[in-house]
């Protein structure tokens, strides 16, 4: 798989989908854990220039109305409407670590609401960035919004199964 650093740029690779998937499927380093999407297409990552801020997380790309999974078995924390528009679930997962994900069309989880590993919470869309559908990725390993880490290495191993 490669990882492309600009939305110009994308690479797909067909996957399994996660709710029917074996342990293939899963992140062998990090027990539960599945690709949030079907479809593995990624634009912009970490870092990335946003005039005055960076990047803080990864693009997955795919068509609008695509599910979105959860990414390990937790518990949604929250799921809002950012002033921007953009719809966002954060769920925190068993092990500790949170996940945001943004710009869904529809969010079909509500906060407090268990999950399982690669149940579908949300569909692919572009609220608060119109035109580029997509889903906004962060990785919270230490459970914290202020700790968020470059997420490419847990969606190359959860992704390339």
């Amino acid at each position: 798989m490669v990882i492309a650093s600009s939305m110009s740029v994308v690479v797909a690779v067909g996957l399994a989908a996660p709710a029917q998937a074996d342990r293939k499927n899963r992140d062998d380093s990090s027990p539960g854990r599945v690709c949030p999407v079907d479809t593995l297409s990624i634009g912009d990552g970490w870092g990335a220039d946003r005039g005055s801020r960076k990047h803080m997380g990864i693009d997955l790309m795919d068509k609008r109305g695509a599910p979105i999974r959860a990414v390990e078995d937790g518990r949604i924390n929250r799921t809002k409407r950012q002033s921007n528009g953009a719809l966002q679930i954060v769920l925190r997962g068993e092990s500790g670590s949170m996940y945001y994900y943004g710009h869904m069309d529809d969010v079909l989880v509500e906060g407090g609401q268990p999950v399982k590993a690669g149940d579908v919470i949300g569909t692919m869309g572009d609220s608060g960035s119109p035109g580029a559908v997509h889903l906004h990725f962060e990785f919270w390993r230490s459970g914290g919004e202020s700790d968020a880490i470059d997420p490419a290495e847990l969606i190359k191993r959860v992704c390339s199964r």
